[in-house]
């Protein structure tokens, strides 16, 4: 820290009722805007004999232990840290200082802040593959609103390469190429279709979709393979939507 030029110094004349202090206030350079929650530091070399806090308008008050020589510190986070020269205190004196901080605030570029298109460790899997275009087709979640299709079933027929076949309750199976069933995963769990008795549109309506991805039988994801090896017909991953 570098000495301070201190703006004003006054020695008071002592009297008998009042113990030696230094007192004043903590200012900004070129302002004189008071500068609160500074720390004053009473310093004899490298001991600190007592502290202070400047309040709200700068003022502060710190009491002397003993007559002697002494050097005021002041600092304050944002402003150049600043020491006094000696002060020479006798027994029974008041000295006012005034300590002038220079501000050493610094503008910071714009930050900005981006979020990430899923919070949910559930949908995490399905953007990574989406984002690294791998293999298969998805649908997001804004191709999905744009359908606008009332059944789950009708806005899987815009994927090429499926077809369905009716159900025994009125709905649609999902058949891959060449008429075989594929494993059907909803947000992450098989499913069981049960041949044509349940239908994808029993599982889930397209308004509760975050996004669907269809593999062929050989580019369903490695993590998947795994529960059912060997299945020639592929996968079907619907995904629904955060906080449903």
């Amino acid at each position: 820290m570098r000495p301070l030029f201190v703006a004003a110094l006054l020695a008071a004349s002592a009297t008998p009722s009042a113990a030696q202090m230094v007192h004043g206030r903590v200012l900004e350079r070129g302002t004189d805007r008071p500068i609160p929650s500074a720390i004053l530091e009473l310093r004899d070399g490298a001991n600190v004999r007592a502290q202070a806090r400047t309040l709200d308008d700068g003022t502060f008050v710190i009491p002397v232990p003993a007559a002697g020589t002494y050097r005021i510190a002041a600092a304050r986070m944002g402003f150049e840290s600043l020491l006094s020269g000696d002060l020479v205190i006798q027994r029974l004196d008041s000295l006012d200082l005034v300590f002038r901080m220079v501000s050493t605030a610094v503008a910071l570029d714009p930050v900005e802040a981006t979020t990430s298109r899923y919070r949910s460790a559930r949908l995490a899997g399905f953007y990574e593959r989406s984002a690294k275009r791998r293999q298969g087709h998805f649908l997001m979640r804004d191709v999905i609103e744009q359908a606008r299709s009332s059944r789950t079933s009708d806005l899987l027929r815009r994927v090429p390469g499926l077809s369905f076949r009716a159900t025994r309750r009125g709905g649609y199976a999902i058949r891959a190429r060449g008429g075989c069933e594929p494993q059907v995963y909803l947000d992450g769990m098989d499913v069981s279709m049960f041949g044509n008795v349940t239908s994808v549109d029993d599982l889930v309506r397209p308004e509760d979709l975050e996004g669907v991805e269809v593999y062929g039988s050989s580019n369903v994801p490695v993590e998947f393979i795994r529960n059912h090896p060997g299945n020639p017909c592929g996968a079907v991953m619907l995904w629904t939507r955060m906080g449903r």
